[in-house]
């Protein structure tokens, strides 16, 4: 693949080669997100917010990414979401998890998964052709290759998985195309 990091910080260690053009900037400047946008047929996007703190970072970074994709002509879209903004997340668990997921919801979460729910709403109306990939808490633990895949619900007790195994489905979504325009839910 032919990518493009497109990265927040300023010191993210992130280092350029052939394969990977970093570009460092800001997701609320359109012309920089479409800019580093062009020449690419996808998008992934794994931005989310720093703080539990009230930010509208993902509701006003999505359009800015859908509008560099209109400007390109491209439709495809990864992004990361987040099990538990959808009501049937917690299908398959068990009713403490289930009560502990609404209580993080409801509480501590409650701003990262309303900038979440205002992700997953743009996307919807929109026409891109998105996949939302919807992990419970991220470890910084290798990549395994042993996760499942659930398109209504977080598969039964999983309560986490690594951010390297998230990166490697995401990528897996370029060419797979069960999830086009849904949220599956993925876990260790």
């Amino acid at each position: 693949h032919s990518v493009t990091a497109f990265t927040r910080s300023a010191d993210a260690p992130l280092e350029e080669n052939s394969e990977v053009r970093v570009v460092r900037g800001d997701v609320f400047d359109g012309a920089v997100v479409a800019d580093a946008i062009s020449g690419h047929r996808a998008v992934l996007s794994a931005l989310g917010p720093r703080t539990v703190k009230k930010t509208r970072l993902l509701e006003s970074a999505i359009p800015n990414i859908l509008s560099g994709m209109r400007q390109h002509y491209i439709s495809r879209l990864i992004v990361l979401g987040a099990a538990g903004v959808e009501p049937g997340y917690g299908k398959y668990q068990n009713a403490l998890t289930r009560i502990g997921f609404w209580l993080m919801m409801h509480t501590a979460l409650r701003h990262p998964f309303a900038d979440q729910a205002a992700q997953e709403s743009l996307l919807a109306a929109s026409s891109a052709d998105y996949t939302i990939v919807r992990p419970p808490r991220l470890t910084d633990g290798p990549r395994t290759g042993n996760y499942r895949v659930v398109p209504d619900g977080l598969p039964p007790g999983s309560l986490h998985i690594s951010r390297a195994d998230v990166a490697s489905f995401m990528l897996l979504q370029l060419t797979d195309p069960r999830f086009h325009r849904q949220g599956p839910y993925i876990a260790g």
